[in-house]
């Protein structure tokens, strides 16, 4: 008897992941991201760390980009209202980052440094938020 089993055409581009593969994808990319905004704070604060600092910045955005997309993902998968609201946050972030990377990295234009002290601040405003919710979605647990 010749048996021969086979997928169905319809199921052979699903990708079966490890459970909890997205979130130690997610974990890493935040890791990434706040690794990086700490080179980024540390070069603007140096005399002569401007250029590093825009450095930092065009790496930080695609980082960012990356980090966000994996949130996205996620909230689509469990929550009905899905990740819109997130998204539009995510781009404004992304927006005003890569709108100061423009100003500071224009050719012959010389970074501010006042400008690119704050080129992280709604990335890292909205981390703290989250963190905060998250320390008291804990709190209001017990």
């Amino acid at each position: 008897m010749d048996m021969q089993f086979g997928l169905p055409t319809g199921y052979a581009d699903v990708l079966f992941e490890r459970p909890g593969a997205e979130y130690a994808s997610l974990a890493e990319h935040r890791r990434r991201v706040f690794a990086l905004i700490g080179d980024f704070h540390r070069a603007v604060a140096r005399p002569r760390g401007l250029n590093d600092a825009i450095g930092i910045l065009q790496t930080i955005l695609p980082c960012s980009g990356a980090y966000f997309a994996v949130v996205e993902s996620l909230v689509n998968k469990i929550t009905a209202a899905g990740a819109a609201p997130h998204r539009d946050q995510h781009r404004q972030i992304l927006s005003e980052m890569q709108q100061t990377l423009d100003r500071c990295a224009a050719p012959g234009v010389k970074p501010v440094a006042a400008d690119l002290a704050h080129a992280l601040d709604a990335l890292v405003m909205h981390e703290a938020a989250i963190r905060l919710r998250e320390s008291s979605d804990i709190v209001s647990a017990r």
